[in-house]
């Protein structure tokens, strides 16, 4: 549900700051702290005045009230800890400073970032009304208004000042639009090059929505290696055909996945919303007739977003479906190029395993993004005993040491977790569950993939991905 009362306070508190900033006065120390109270990691307690914050003195990643429950925790759990927790600690001051390229990338005193403060500075803090920054309280993190009534479009859906906003239509906006990406020197590889390739300064927040986008984009190109931008020429158009699994927030941003196709240059691109958020939004969209969501079930289904690149950029066309069910199975298998999915949790949700056995079997590339490098190393880790555990020994795949690695494309800030000051980031690392041999892309055939769908159903039964 949404809290009027929480966004309008929020908002009021980040415009102060940022008027207090542009005075160019020393700021008051404590008047301003949008940080969240430290929670002791050894009694399970808010550490407040008198006591003070203490942490391990090794990794420094975990926050203690006192010696007593430092040395009790140490002894019941961190010791086997605390040599992985130093070394995470390593990426800390690299994504301290990506926030802190943005003239709005404010550490708070715990080194938190909140992204409501953030938001509240551009005025895009909100429920309804509010666009791609549109969103919910509670356990509907997605708002729905746009399907039910139609798209949002850029500018109407940024709510940002036109100097702000990374333009997909540009036949007013000449001047905005980026070059050829394959003609864009050095690349776009990070969020510095991705800023100067779409003309936008850095105070623009557009990275605080893009970075969805752009991560499926780097796990796609640089992760999985299924295609490039370089793939395609005027002569040899490159299809592309993957799923998004365990949508939530990204359906209020459908639109912005039409990066992918000025990324891609020479590019058909097919993109399937697949899981619970998506069906939801469905069950709500019946009620309202003219929803574009309505589209999917149509026979043919039709897209619910389509877009075409200018000529210059390389003429690329993407369609956006929503999946008219929330399960994932190896029906959808023998057309798709790769699975990817945006903070995932893979071993977190029991039923994120028949997606990794089908993708590790049926030679399927998946990839997926999490919150923190220590979770993903664990489910890295885990997965091949997930797969054995299912009953097959053909499941090992070597792609399953692939390394973890910090996303160039995460959202800036760390987001609060009381009790640590592990990097701790939306879309901050990238785990490979499969893919294949670099430079060669899958190949189908109807028999083949008949044959592979009929032994994974022999081997692992009708059990599917309700994913997340």
């Amino acid at each position: 549900m949404d809290d009027p009362m929480y966004f309008g306070v929020t908002t009021k508190d980040a415009k102060e700051l940022l008027r207090a900033e542009q005075s160019g006065k020393p700021i008051p120390a404590g008047k301003f702290d949008f940080g969240v109270d430290a929670v002791c990691a050894g009694c399970r307690e808010f550490i407040r005045p008198p006591k003070k914050i203490s942490r391990c003195s090794a990794c420094k990643a975990v926050i203690y009230c006192s010696g007593q429950c430092a040395k009790r925790h140490w002894t019941c759990s961190h010791k086997s800890l605390c040599s992985h927790n130093k070394r995470h600690m390593q990426r800390l001051l690299k994504t301290q400073n990506v926030l802190k390229s943005f003239p709005w990338g404010r550490l708070e005193t715990d080194g938190t970032f909140n992204l409501d403060i953030a938001r509240g500075r551009f005025s895009v803090l909100g429920g309804s009304g509010y666009g791609y920054w549109s969103h919910r309280g509670g356990t509907a993190p997605h708002a729905v208004e746009g399907f039910e009534t139609g798209a949002s479009s850029a500018p109407y859906g940024w709510k940002l000042s036109p100097e702000f906003i990374p333009y997909r239509d540009f036949s007013k906006n000449e001047g905005r639009r980026p070059l050829l990406v394959t003609k864009f020197d050095g690349g776009v590889v990070d969020w510095d090059s991705w800023y100067r390739w779409r003309k936008i300064p850095k105070i623009s927040p557009a990275a605080l929505l893009m970075n969805f986008p752009m991560s499926v984009y780097h796990m796609l190109v640089n992760c999985l290696k299924v295609t490039s931008p370089n793939a395609g020429c005027k002569s040899r158009r490159v299809n592309l055909n993957f799923h998004l699994l365990g949508v939530e927030v990204e359906l209020n941003f459908v639109p912005l996945f039409s990066e992918l196709a000025l990324l891609l240059p020479f590019h058909d691109i097919q993109m399937t919303l697949v899981g619970p958020g998506a069906q939801r939004l469905l069950d709500k969209a019946k009620n309202h007739p003219s929803s574009i969501a309505i589209r999917c079930f149509s026979s043919p289904s039709s897209p619910i977003f389509t877009y075409s690149a200018p000529a210059a950029c390389g003429s690329s066309t993407i369609s956006i479906y929503l999946s008219t069910t929330t399960m994932w199975t190896p029906d959808t298998y023998p057309t798709l190029d790769a699975l990817v999915a945006c903070n995932a949790g893979l071993v977190s949700y029991h039923n994120w395993l028949s997606v990794i056995s089908a993708a590790s079997f049926m030679h399927l590339p998946f990839a997926s993004t999490e919150y923190m490098e220590p979770t993903a190393e664990y489910q890295r880790d885990h997965i091949l005993t997930l797969l054995k555990a299912s009953g097959s020994e053909l499941l090992e795949d070597p792609a399953i040491n692939h390394p973890i690695e910090l996303n160039p494309f995460h959202c800036p800030g760390q987001r609060a977790i009381p009790m640590f000051r592990l990097p701790n980031l939306s879309n901050g690392f990238t785990v490979v569950v499969h893919k294949t041999p670099e430079g060669e892309r899958r190949e189908t055939s109807d028999e083949l993939d008949a044959a592979m769908k009929g032994l994974f159903w022999e081997l692992f039964g009708s059990d599917v991905l309700n994913c997340r």
